[in-house]
């Protein structure tokens, strides 16, 4: 139907229309669709849970810091998250990393069959700021330079290893990351990360 006959039928009806959901929703919903709850086996071997709570992170969704409009912070998960579950989450004001969201769906293949895994040199915990925060860095090439991550750790809430965040990144970057030797090499190949 052309939005024009339905603008007509909800005043003839005296309903209001219904907005389609913003980008995030839709990404949002089909995330719970296809891989919330989901558990995928690694090949350290571990289990690793892909969490609701941890979706603003996976695709950077940020907001504008209220002390300083000029700048954007990472959007709160216990604010974002239940709006996005009663599917009235409203993206105005908010960013995303889109080249996250376009490779979100990959994520499980890449914690399935990464080309190599490393422990974080650059985890949060020990590192303090900079720090990306994550034990196990999961990484697979695409082509000679760039490099998809992927960072677990374990929750002691949970009791369970958990997706942190993923993105593209390029190979010096990983280098600086990566602890060597990697703790796993993918069967019938060898690490490239340095």
């Amino acid at each position: 139907m052309d939005s024009d006959f339905c603008k007509k039928l909800s005043a003839a009806l005296e309903i209001e229309p219904v907005k389609p959901p913003c980008p995030v929703q839709e990404l949002f919903n089909r995330y719970k669709k296809h891989m919330d709850k989901r558990i995928i086996q690694s090949p350290l071997p571990e289990q690793i849970h892909l969490l609701a709570e941890n979706f603003p992170y996976w695709i950077k969704l940020e907001n504008p810091n209220p002390a300083n409009f000029l700048e954007s912070i990472p959007s709160k998960s216990n604010t974002v998250v239940p709006m996005l579950e009663e599917g009235t989450f409203d993206q105005t004001g908010f960013s995303f990393d889109e080249s996250r969201a376009r490779a979100l769906f990959n994520i499980p293949e890449l914690l399935r069959s990464p080309n190599c895994i490393h422990t974080n040199l650059r985890n949060h915990d020990c590192r303090g700021d900079g720090g990306i925060k994550g034990a196990c860095m999961y990484v697979r090439y695409y082509g000679k330079k760039k490099r998809k991550v992927a960072f677990t750790l374990f929750d002691p809430k949970l009791g369970n290893v958990i997706l942190v965040s993923s993105f593209w990144t390029y190979k010096g970057w990983v280098e600086e990351c990566a602890h060597m030797p990697p703790v796993y090499v993918a069967p019938h190949g060898q690490c490239a990360c340095k």
